[in-house]
């Protein structure tokens, strides 16, 4: 969002999300209508929802926030596995790994540590202090979410600040 203000931010997503859908579709009826825009409204509460997007104050992962992207990824993952078909988790990996590196090169020991929670049974979570050195401390530039929302192609995820306070809990909505 840098550079824009919050009126720019908001104005933008709504432009972008009546764009994107023909709302005036005159074969919808009129309860259709409402549920589309019910649900456009709720999207877009939930990208304004994350005030530390907004704020410049950004607070440093916690450990319970870490905890929380990790079961979100893990989950998204999984349900991608799933909605795919696919068979081998190793090789889909791989191609979520490059998803990830198209926003930033992780190094070897942050992507073996990647494929560790994502692959491993009972993997250790992320830490704070890890999802803090790979973000540089900027919360809402995760590449990991970024290439979540690349590989799976939902454009509609949820914003960091969600994943962090709710995790697994958003898996069912992705």
């Amino acid at each position: 969002m840098s550079g824009k203000s919050l009126t720019e931010h908001i104005t933008d997503l709504i432009t972008n999300s009546l764009s994107d859908t023909d709302i005036q579709n005159t074969h919808l009826s009129s309860i259709d209508k409402f549920k589309d825009l019910e649900e456009r409204i709720l999207s877009l509460e939930s990208k304004v929802a994350n005030r530390e997007y907004i704020s410049e104050k950004l607070k440093p992962f916690t450990n319970s926030e870490a905890k929380n992207c990790t079961n979100f990824m893990r989950g998204v993952f999984y349900k991608e596995l799933d909605k795919r078909n696919l068979v081998d988790k190793s090789e889909a990996f791989d191609d979520f790994l490059k998803a990830v590196n198209v926003f930033d090169e992780l190094n070897k020991s942050v992507s073996g540590r990647l494929r560790e929670i994502i692959l491993d049974d009972k993997p250790s979570p992320w830490t704070g202090k890890e999802l803090n050195e790979l973000t540089g401390k900027d919360k809402c530039n995760c590449s990991i979410r970024k290439g979540l929302i690349t590989w799976t192609g939902n454009k509609e995820c949820p914003s960091q600040q969600e994943i962090c306070d709710r995790g697994e809990e958003l898996v069912s909505s992705v």
